[in-house]
């Protein structure tokens, strides 16, 4: 939680909006989204997909891609 309070900090304003349905397969979930910040400098503007791994309903581990495809690889599906 602390790394994610250090980077909404970066910035004045930031949003984060689900682009994408999320997949589920099995214990594994993928969620697409575009996180955007601005204020301290130039605007960002980041495209990712996260695969969560869920272990007694709570999320266990996460996996963050810059490439979409590659997440679902990781699921054993393809785009």
């Amino acid at each position: 939680m602390r790394q994610w309070e250090q980077q909404r900090e970066t910035w004045d304003a930031d949003d984060a909006k689900i682009i994408d349905h999320s997949i589920d397969v099995g214990d594994r979930i993928a969620v697409r989204f575009v996180w955007r910040g601005e204020g301290h400098g130039p605007e960002s503007v980041m495209e990712v997909t996260v695969v969560n791994t869920m272990r007694g309903g709570r999320f266990f581990a996460q996996e963050y891609f810059w490439d979409h495809a590659e997440a679902l690889e990781t699921l054993g599906l393809s785009e």
